[in-house]
């Protein structure tokens, strides 16, 4: 074999060198190396050898790993799967329909199968029902997995990712019980997984809640720090900003708006230097609503009793600071006062979004729809996973809907969606479309979008068609 590994680097020498390398070829092979490109024979021999004899040994020994986990829901149907494929493949720069069209999937019922999908390590985001899968690729999965419920005692026979998602359950049904598992193991885990066991306490926070955090104020991690002061803040607790919501305070106006119901409204002022307004929307991150209410020498009830106005950079800090560190109260107050007040941007409602329950989004979502003019975004970023619900009577009155129609017809014979532009606006508005669509509106939307003129085999068609499909798969 040393003969061999030495008469292979010769062969190699030489090709680099640009000299034939016949010279060196081992006398077993000299009988092979015939014909009238003797070249080639070698080069074909060699590389065999050096694929099949000599292999890298590991650096380090080899691990068994177990068979990849079965999923609690069934994999999406065979016939479907080259349609998804196609989906995930025609992603282009922009709108990306990955995250959400899993989450579709999942409402619906169905998994994925893994040669199409499979969840990173990163994944965090992927529905709980993947959770034995990322322990898959995290090579965390438990050789006997948990058999009995999550608690103090058994915490450490869960996986990682298993456990986490118990927790949230947990969460929801007992809040009391997850705060005393999380509180008991949390110091025991590394900064990036006490982060993610902390984000967990934002179902449901509660006063209970506060002594606890209090404790992660000297926490090693920063951004564990940070996350529990802004729990904090939602319970009442001063963040101690004074000097900063005092310069805030002197950034903004407090005045009154209405004729007949006199209400208090903040105003984002106009700035004179783009230094100055840097530094405001720097406030706003650093600053508690709470604090900032107490500035002004109001509640923060009052702070937010109708919307803000002025600067829209401005608005979107006020509103993020709200969504971050504003009381229930104060954060529902200005959820509503967006929804009653039409000359408001739906979009500040994104910020506002993930304290939302999934029975909230659903209320609020035909809401959304009629006021949403930024393609359905805003809608989508309130729907979370709530997918696939939508009515297409609630979709009619969204000015996307009469956008696509717009676009469609103006086309004509479909020359003008050969665009790149307009093809890419109108692959991105199907699919968001797609995604929130109930089945049969998913089914009826297809039909009228090929009876204006985009053929019924273009594959801007894939996700309502996908939709449709999975609807007829979960009936049946």
């Amino acid at each position: 074999m040393h003969e061999l590994e030495a008469a292979l680097a010769q062969i190699r020498a030489a090709w680099i060198a640009g000299r034939p390398a016949l010279d060196h070829c081992p006398a077993d092979w000299r009988g092979i190396v015939t014909g009238k490109h003797p070249e080639v024979a070698l080069a074909s021999l060699a590389g065999h050898a050096t694929s099949v004899l000599f292999r890298t040994a590991p650096s380090t020994s080899l691990k068994p790993r177990p068979l990849l986990p079965a999923l609690a829901l069934p994999v999406m149907a065979e016939v479907l799967r080259p349609r998804f494929r196609r989906i995930l493949i025609a992603q282009k720069d922009g709108f990306s329909v990955e995250r959400p069209l899993i989450d579709l999937i999942a409402a619906r019922g169905y998994c994925m199968h893994p040669a199409d999908w499979m969840p990173s390590p990163r994944d965090d985001w992927a529905p709980d029902l993947y959770a034995p899968w990322l322990d898959w690729v995290r090579a965390e999965t438990k050789v006997e997995p948990a058999c009995t419920a999550l608690s103090i005692d058994t915490y450490e026979r869960w996986s990682w990712a298993e456990r986490r998602a118990a927790l949230a359950h947990l969460r929801n049904a007992d809040p009391a019980a997850a705060l005393t598992i999380i509180a008991a193991k949390a110091a025991s885990e590394p900064a990036e997984r006490r982060l993610r066991l902390l984000e967990i306490l934002d179902i449901k926070l509660a006063e209970t809640d506060a002594a606890f955090l209090e404790k992660l104020a000297t926490d090693r991690s920063e951004r564990v720090q940070a996350i529990a002061r802004t729990y904090l803040a939602r319970l009442g607790r001063p963040l101690h900003t004074d000097d900063l919501a005092t310069e805030l305070g002197g950034m903004v106006e407090w005045g009154r708006v209405g004729l007949i119901h006199r209400r208090t409204r903040l105003v984002i002022k106009p700035l004179k230097t783009p230094v100055q307004s840097a530094r405001r929307h720097e406030l706003f991150r650093l600053v508690s609503l709470g604090d900032l209410a107490r500035a002004l020498g109001v509640s923060e009830t009052r702070l937010v009793e109708a919307p803000p106005d002025g600067a829209a950079d401005g608005i979107d800090a006020f509103v993020q600071m709200v969504a971050t560190t504003g009381s229930d109260a104060a954060w529902r107050a200005l959820l509503d006062g967006i929804l009653a007040n039409a000359s408001c941007p739906i979009g500040c409602l994104r910020a506002l979004a993930p304290r939302l329950s999934a029975a909230e989004r659903r209320a609020i979502l035909a809401k959304i729809i009629a006021r949403d003019d930024e393609g359905l975004g805003t809608t989508l970023a309130v729907a979370g996973r709530q997918l696939g619900l939508v009515p297409l009577s609630v979709l009619q009155a969204a000015p996307a809907y009469a956008s696509l129609r717009s676009l469609l017809e103006s086309a004509g014979n479909g020359a003008d969606t050969r665009r790149p532009p307009d093809n890419a606006r109108l692959a991105a508005a199907l699919n968001r479309i797609g995604l929130l669509l109930d089945a049969p509106g998913a089914a009826e939307m297809a039909a009228r979008v090929a009876s204006w003129g985009l053929s019924p085999a273009d594959p801007k068609f894939d996700l309502l068609h996908l939709n449709a499909a999975l609807a007829t798969e979960t009936i049946s």
